[in-house]
C-alpha cells in the first residue's frame, strides 16, 4: 500500500505547507525562518503522511468489510465466506467485479482483463502471474479474473459469486507437485500405478530423500509381493517390520546383499548409484533379463566417485534412460554417491516400469 500514500501525503502537506509560508512572508516575527526549516516542515510532512495513512486504511476497511458481507444464493455458484475448498488439477475458476479468494495451498496462476489486488501485500497482480500462498486477493472494478490450478490439488478459499470450469477427473492429491515441476508426470505415474505415495495425504515431498526400506518395497510391489523362496535374515530388519517380506525377498531373488555385516540397513537413505543396482539386480536376476552392451560413461566428469560394483549397473541404467547425467557448469557428472529425492526416484521408476517390465 506504500506506493499509494505518498500523492495523498502529498496533497495534505501542501496545504499545510502553504499555511507556514504564507505566516513566513506576511512578516510575523514570532514564525521564523529557521523555525520553519527545522520544526514546522518535517511536522507538516509527517502529519501529511499519516494522515495519508488514516485515509488510505478507511478506504481498504471499507472495501473489505464490504466483500466480507458478500455471499448467498446455491452452492457452486458463490460463497459468503472464504472457508476452505479442495479443487483438482486443471481447474479453472472465474471470479467479477467485487469478489475475492485466499490462496491456502498447491499453486495455482491467474489471469485478469482489469485489475486484482492483493489484499495481504497491498498492490496489484499483473495477469499472468502465480498466485502467492495466504494472500488474499480482491478482483477490482470493471475486471473478470480466472483462477486456474497447476498442482495436483490446491486449497482455495472463495467470496462471492464465481464460475467454474472442470480440472482432470484423474489427477494427484499433491500440493507440491505442479505442472511446471519436471517431475510432474512421473510423480503421477507412480502415484496413479501405487508405485509409492505422498509423506502424508496432500504432500509428496518432491525433493526429500528416500530410504532403501522405500524402494526395496516399491520394488517388491512391482513384483506383485511375492513371498520370500528363502530366509536370508538381517540383523536390523525385524520380522514384523512393514518392510521386513520385500527385503527378505530381495535378498532371496539376489536383488540386495545388504550393505555389510549383516546388515540391510533399512533407514538409509538410497544413493543414486545404490538406485540402479536394485533396479539392475531386477532386472538381471529376478526377470532374467540380458543386460546389453551398456552406455559408455567416460564422458561423465565424476566417473571416479562411482563404485566399482556400481558400474555395470550404471552402464545399464544409463543406455536404457533410466538415470540421466547432471549438468554441473560445463561437466556433466553422474552424482552417483548423492542420496537419491523422491522425485528422481519416481523418474527412475518410471523409466523403469515402462522400458524394462
Amino acid at each position: 500500500m506504500k506506493k499509494f500514500l505518498r500523492p495523498l501525503g502529498l496533497v495534505l502537506v501542501s496545504a499545510l505547507l502553504t499555511v507556514g509560508t504564507c505566516a513566513a512572508l506576511s512578516g510575523d516575527s514570532i514564525v521564523s525562518l529557521s523555525y520553519l526549516q527545522s520544526v514546522f516542515f518535517p511536522k507538516a510532512v509527517q502529519a501529511g503522511e499519516e494522515a495519508g495513512v488514516k485515509a488510505l486504511q478507511e478506504t481498504y476497511d471499507s472495501a473489505k468489510k464490504q466483500l466480507d458481507t458478500l455471499g448467498g444464493g446455491t452452492a457452486g455458484s458463490s460463497s459468503d465466506t472464504l472457508r476452505r475448498q479442495e479443487w483438482p488439477d486443471g481447474q479453472i475458476i472465474t471470479l467479477p467485479t467485487g469478489s475475492g479468494f485466499l490462496m491456502l495451498d498447491g499453486s495455482a496462476g491467474l489471469v485478469h482483463t482489469g485489475a486484482v489486488v492483493d489484499v495481504t501485500a497491498g498492490e496489484e497482480v499483473p495477469s499472468g502471474a502465480a498466485l502467492v500462498k495466504h494472500h488474499r486477493y480482491l478482483v477490482g472494478e470493471s475486471t473478470e479474473a480466472a483462477v486456474t490450478v497447476r498442482s495436483g490439488q490446491a486449497a482455495i478459499g472463495l467470496q462471492g459469486s464465481f464460475g467454474l470450469t472442470a480440472g482432470k477427473t484423474e489427477h494427484t492429491p499433491f500440493y507440491d507437485v505442479s505442472q511446471n515441476d519436471w517431475f510432474y508426470a512421473p510423480v503421477g505415474y507412480a502415484y496413479e500405478k501405487g508405485l509409492f505415495s505422498g509423506i502424508d495425504a496432500n504432500h509428496f515431498a518432491p525433493g526429500s530423500p528416500m530410504n532403501r526400506a522405500m524402494l526395496m518395497s516399491v520394488l517388491h510391489r512391482l513384483a506383485g509381493s511375492p513371498a520370500p523362496v528363502s530366509q536370508i535374515a538381517f540383523n536390523d530388519v525385524p520380522g514384523n517390520s512393514w518392510y521386513a517380506q520385500a527385503v527378505l525377498w530381495g535378498a532371496s531373488q539376489g536383488i540386495t546383499s545388504g550393505t555389510g555385516n549383516g546388515n540391510f540397513s533399512p533407514d538409509g537413505l538410497i544413493t543414486r548409484e545404490q538406485a540402479v543396482a536394485m533396479m539392475y539386480n531386477y532386472a538381471t536376476q529376478y526377470m532374467r533379463i540380458g543386460t546389453g552392451q551398456g552406455a559408455d560413461l567416460s564422458g561423465y566428469a565424476d566417473l571416479a566417485r562411482l563404485s566399482g560394483w556400481a558400474r555395470p549397473a550404471m552402464s545399464w541404467a544409463v543406455e536404457q534412460g533410466i538415470i540421466s547425467g547432471v549438468a554441473n557448469g560445463t561437466a556433466l557428472t553422474l552424482e552417483p554417491g548423492r542420496n537419491a529425492t523422491r522425485a528422481e526416484m519416481a523418474t527412475m521408476l518410471r523409466a523403469f516400469s515402462e522400458k524394462i517390465l
